[in-house]
């Protein structure tokens, strides 16, 4: 007899994408034992992606062993999504999707996969590529209690996890999901702005590099805000004081708030009408 949770065939898992995010999602999986390998189907058109977990034990399958599971992580882009949408309508049946894919929401994915079909919606971020992603989850009402636990599981060997309501969706992709550009973004430019200051660029990198890595580790371990640290580095009238001065002068608070704004408005504009 099987669980509610689990297909006929011992399946716990099928996932359909092994690119960055959804190898990421599964490697961590798998190292955390949160799923034991010989109950993974694994669906990708690329044999390069998939050797990797046939080797540990997966089960390479094709989209119809996807539809057949009860328990399906969809780690494609959207725009794949109305195609594969068809294929596993075309198989109705009881299961649960996990979907990662940005700006698609919950009823939208059920209503193309049919009838049976209940969603969790997942938003990982790239650092879950080495363990330190973070991931926002939203679940609809009918999504039974071991779907919703297994789902957190996934996500949480690959980093932290938080749950929201759907309608923030939206604002986590463009908060936490593109958050890594942001980031990324500004040491670019502090980088470019130390090495015109005559710092080599190798020592421009190690010197960013190392302050905002234990930057970071100070904020996760402190028990004080962000505002509160940037305000202890801060001297009156001295060096970090004249340089925040400068962020203030050319809108740097502006700047991060319109980004966030005008991504957030781009996932609502790639959802479309509902």
């Amino acid at each position: 007899m099987t669980t509610p949770n689990e297909s006929e065939s011992g399946v716990r898992l099928a996932i359909l994408g092994t690119g960055n995010m959804g190898s990421a999602i599964l490697a961590g999986a798998l190292d955390a034992g949160v799923v034991d390998p010989r109950r993974v189907v694994v669906v990708d058109p690329d044999p390069r992606r998939v050797a990797r977990f046939r080797d540990r034990g997966c089960r390479v399958g094709s989209i119809d062993d996807l539809a057949t599971a009860s328990c399906i992580l969809l780690a494609v882009k959207p725009q794949v999504f109305p195609e594969v949408a068809r294929l596993l309508a075309s198989h109705p049946g009881d299961r649960t999707v996990i979907s990662v894919m940005a700006g698609l929401n919950s009823d939208r994915i059920a209503t193309a996969i049919g009838t049976g079909t209940r969603v969790i919606r997942a938003m990982p971020n790239t650092p879950a590529s080495i363990g330190h992603g973070v991931t926002a989850i939203s679940t609809t009402s009918d999504v039974p209690a071991a779907d919703r636990k297994f789902a957190r599981s996934l996500f949480e060997a690959v980093g932290t996890v938080v749950d929201v309501e759907e309608d923030l969706m939206f604002a986590v992709t463009a908060t936490s999901g593109s958050g890594p550009a942001w980031v990324f973004r500004l040491v670019e430019a502090w980088i470019d702005a130390a090495v015109e200051h005559g710092i080599p660029r190798k020592t421009a990198e190690t010197l960013v590099h190392g302050t905002l890595l234990g930057a970071a580790h100070l904020l996760d371990r402190s028990d004080q805000d962000a505002g509160s640290l940037r305000a202890a580095v801060t001297s009156k009238g001295g060096t970090t004081a004249a340089g925040q001065a400068a962020l203030d002068d050319h809108g740097f608070d502006h700047a991060v708030r319109q980004s966030i704004a005008a991504a957030t408005r781009r996932g609502r504009e790639l959802d479309g009408p509902a």
